[in-house]
């Protein structure tokens, strides 16, 4: 039994690197990747194995019939096969794919990735690009110029969400041929826990304020703007900023906001909640802190965040919600 194990061992280790190289199944691709002749793969379409069926054809009855002009055209055919067939590879040779960045959403939601893809001193045409069967992007890339693409995959539940292989494909210029590439960055975007849709208040700050209570001065001072999220007050929606077409913004204050610091703790939550009922109520009383302007302290199994409040705080704490175990209760 040991024998066998070793020798499956070790066919496992020669086949390893074998399949990696063939069908990048692992994230191994750091940093910008360019495309040459031992990553780029290329077959007939439908429409070139057709051509190829006729051209075996004419060949047959040229030789049947000893047809000098069929033998002409014959040629011509496969000529012409053979010189879309060098079209299509130079168009996807030397194309340099780099990973930008990976965003964030909630569960039930969609994960924009971006890659940057560079052509070179001349225009490429024709390209498709899939992540994992969620998504597919038709684009040219324009010459001596970085193209973003953004891909989106759906995002079913929270913690990390990864690119998977990206499979850039082309039948460019006459789809005779189909030459294809695989790229795997380790590339991952964090999805957040899909909020409670009705949960209770806000719990009373540690000064006594209620998260209802408007917050008489503190909101005073304007901090900036950030995307409109679904529930954002009216009154704090940046219409001006709407009316110029500049898209839709929430206005942020410095301050206390509504009510004073609260703290948001796992073991304060009933005794009877599931992991993930209290770490969606957590959710749901992140973004109204957000929306209320208060600030905030979140203190969960293992981590716990001081107060604080902004944009990176509200990261900071779904990121650290959507990433605890499942089993935590």
């Amino acid at each position: 039994m040991s024998s066998l194990a070793a020798q499956s061992h070790g066919l496992s280790a020669w086949i390893g690197p074998w399949r990696q190289r063939l069908w990048r199944r692992a994230p191994e691709d750091a940093g910008s990747i360019t495309l040459h002749h031992s990553r780029i793969y290329i077959l007939p379409t439908r429409r070139g194995l057709a051509l190829l069926g006729t051209a075996a054809t004419m060949l047959l009855t040229s030789l049947n019939y000893s047809l000098s002009l069929g033998f002409a055209v014959t040629f011509l055919v496969i000529g012409i096969g053979a010189s879309a067939l060098l079209h299509t590879y130079r168009n996807l040779s030397g194309i340099e794919v780099r990973p930008l960045t990976a965003g964030a959403t909630f569960a039930g939601g969609t994960l924009p990735f971006v890659l940057s893809l560079t052509g070179g001193s001349g225009i490429r045409r024709g390209f498709i690009l899939q992540a994992s069967e969620d998504q597919t992007q038709r684009f040219d890339v324009p010459a001596s110029t970085a193209l973003s693409v953004t891909l989106h995959r759906a995002a079913a539940v929270r913690g990390r969400l990864a690119l998977g292989r990206v499979t850039l494909s082309s039948d460019y210029p006459v789809g005779l041929w189909r030459a294809w590439a695989y790229v795997h960055f380790p590339l991952d975007g964090i999805v957040y826990p899909a909020p409670e849709p009705s949960p209770p208040p806000l719990p009373i700050g540690a000064e006594g304020h209620h998260a209802l209570i408007a917050a008489a001065g503190d909101d005073t001072d304007l901090a900036g703007l950030r995307d409109y999220q679904q529930g954002d007050p009216l009154q704090r929606i940046a219409w001006k900023s709407v009316a110029r077409g500049a898209g839709w913004h929430t206005k942020q204050f410095e301050g206390a906001g509504g009510g004073g610091p609260v703290t948001l703790t796992w073991d304060a939550l009933p005794a009877g909640m599931s992991c993930e009922a209290r770490i969606a109520r957590l959710t749901a009383w992140v973004l109204a802190a957000e929306r209320a302007a208060r600030p905030f302290a979140l203190r969960l199994p293992g981590c716990s965040f001081p107060v604080g409040q902004g944009r990176e705080q509200r990261r900071l704490a779904l990121t650290a919600l959507a990433l605890l175990p499942g089993e935590e209760a």
